[in-house]
């Protein structure tokens, strides 16, 4: 179902506006990709980077080694968790552990930025930096993002949240936003049933009722 998942996860007004601005190679210095979760921002930020990369020189892997964030000149920032004093992304934490500490976005890894941003590009025009579940960012972390907004750099911002309000109004006001809205039941219903013809249509109305507009719910 994934594949189907991709299909369908696509916003036609938010590709046509991110292909506007490649067009006219306008771009600002952050955006803000906000919305419900699983429902595409990521992709779509990975995606975008991948087409800025590659206006001069395209390589068809580039969006493979930023999905495996094995990029250069790519830095994803993600929530972590402090335990024994050290930093440890949701992706390398244990379920029991969860339970135990609070995922937060903190100020060394804003720090981090900065010396990532202090290196010049490699393969890139510009470097890229994404942040994941950016209204984790704790005050510190925040007050630090601002100030490296603030300063001119080789460097462009994707920030990805689910609840913008929980940002700084400065930081916002820094960042170009693009809203993700969740699809309505007929789209999903229609973009189901015309990827595949083996599932009954009971039960695509049942999944896309569940998801509450969210394709990326269904896994």
């Amino acid at each position: 179902m994934s594949s189907l998942l991709r299909k369908i996860s696509s916003h036609e007004n938010i590709n046509g506006a991110l292909n506007k601005i490649l067009d006219h190679k306008n771009f600002a210095n952050a955006y803000i990709f906000s919305g419900p979760e699983k429902l595409g921002k990521k992709e779509t930020a990975l995606k975008f980077i991948t087409a800025i990369m590659n206006l001069n020189n395209s390589n068809l892997i580039t969006e493979k080694r930023l999905v495996e964030n094995n990029h250069p000149d790519f830095l994803l920032v993600e929530p972590s968790y402090l335990i024994n004093g050290k930093l440890i992304t949701n992706t390398e934490i244990d379920t029991n552990s969860i339970k135990r500490h609070k995922a937060l976005i903190r100020v060394d890894q804003v720090r981090n930025i900065r010396i990532f941003l202090s290196r010049k590009s490699i393969q890139s025009d510009r470097k890229f930096v994404l942040i994941n579940d950016a209204h984790l960012l704790n005050e510190s972390a925040s007050n630090c993002l601002l100030k490296t907004l603030e300063e001119p750099t080789n460097g462009l911002f994707i920030l990805l949240t689910t609840n913008i309000n929980l940002l700084l109004e400065t930081i916002k006001s820094r960042c170009q936003q693009i809203k993700f809205h969740p699809f309505s039941n007929k789209k999903l219903i229609n973009e189901f049933q015309n990827l595949t013809h083996e599932m009954n249509h009971g039960i695509i109305e049942t999944l896309v009722n569940i998801s509450n507009g969210s394709p990326g719910q269904l896994h």
